[in-house]
């Protein structure tokens, strides 16, 4: 059953109820994909931010995974600019991992544009030590085809990105082997688990004297590793600094680098933040790829436009005082050639950009 309302609630959303929902209801992907968001699920009814309230796929969609739980759906109308921003917030936020509900069954939907989807790899399950407080189950995720890691678009290899080769000979050993090996291997093995598939996380946590090493697929705690010598979890980070490009000295407020990769022909995005938790360090690494990828960088492209756009209005006030100031006082302008040189050169560069997006006008 499927009520609509006009009102927009972007001005009251709750981020962590949102994320939660996508985490464990509608994935993000298919969030991207259909152009909706989880509002919240009170009872049996279901918010569903929505925009574009005539698309028929994504309520049809959304009815099918919430079959299983008896909702009702209540859809309200929100801004594109909203539901891109909290998908924005939501790549951002990976700083906590979220439970499965008990019951996560949903019939995979039929998506637009279909895409041939191959299977890859199924991720192992690794556990030691005590049972965590988070359910450690894969859960199945109802993401349309054209937006599943195996169908996903394969870049070309551009010049200025590097192969980020991975030597992971540990898969199918127990998780006790992996806290025996050096730094190195170490985090190669734990590379070749998180570039499986999906938006994939690292988290290095502290507990008391040992380290512990959790990896997350899709929101999802899939393998666990306690019990590491101080030592060694640190070297670890060091590693990840020094394949991020981060200086590998300690930090003292959070630092985040952001590097892109190709890994198997596909074009990566790896986020690596870390942070000084009681003079001590922990860190997370987040890989983007996929829609999720390109989500992201259009959302960069957007900010970069936004400052570009800020930049010239400045550049245009700066302009007109010069001109104006002139006016009243005649003065030689030093810097007038090389100003010009400055604009002739953006110009030419607005107009290649121009002439690569919009190849019709050329």
């Amino acid at each position: 059953m499927i009520h609509t309302s006009s009102t927009d609630s972007a001005a009251t959303m709750d981020s962590d109820r949102i994320f939660q929902l996508i985490d464990t209801v509608v994935p993000f992907e298919a969030c991207l994909y259909y152009q909706v968001l989880p509002l919240s699920l009170e009872g049996n009814l279901f918010k569903l931010g929505v925009v574009d309230a005539q698309d028929d796929s994504a309520l049809d969609y959304v009815q099918r995974i919430l079959a299983y739980m008896n909702c009702s759906v209540t859809t309200e109308p929100i801004a594109s600019e909203t539901q891109r921003s909290m998908l924005s917030a939501y790549l951002l936020h990976g700083s906590q991992l979220k439970a499965p509900s008990q019951s996560e069954t949903a019939a995979a939907p039929t998506p637009k544009n279909p895409a041939p989807v191959t299977s890859g790899p199924k991720a192992e399950t690794l556990l030691s030590g005590p049972e965590p407080s988070i359910p450690a189950r894969e859960r199945f995720k109802p993401v349309p085809a054209a937006m599943t890691p195996a169908g996903a678009e394969v870049f070309p290899t551009p010049a200025e990105l590097s192969v980020l080769d991975v030597d992971a000979l540990h898969l199918s050993s127990p998780v006790q082997v992996l806290a025996t090996l050096p730094a190195p291997q170490l985090l190669q093995e734990l590379l070749g688990r998180v570039l499986l598939e999906g938006i994939g996380r690292l988290f290095f946590e502290r507990h008391q004297s040992r380290g512990r090493i959790l990896w997350s697929q899709d929101g999802v705690l899939k393998s666990m590793i306690e019990g590491i010598e101080p030592v060694l979890f640190q070297e670890v980070i060091d590693e990840l600094k020094r394949l991020t490009d981060m200086p590998v000295c300690p930090v003292e407020q959070p630092q985040q680098v952001e590097v892109e990769r190709i890994y198997q022909e596909t074009h990566l995005l790896l986020r690596l933040r870390v942070m000084a938790v009681g003079g001590k360090e922990e860190a997370t690494l987040q890989v983007l790829r996929g829609a999720a990828l390109r989500f992201y960088q259009q959302q960069q492209l957007s900010n970069l436009s936004r400052d570009a756009l800020r930049l010239a209005e400045e550049l245009q006030r700066k302009v007109n005082l010069m001109r104006d100031r002139t006016r009243l006082s005649p003065l030689p302008l030093d810097g007038l050639p090389a100003l010009e040189q400055v604009i002739r050169n953006l110009d030419g560069q607005i107009e290649a950009l121009m002439h690569e997006h919009h190849p019709q006008q050329r």
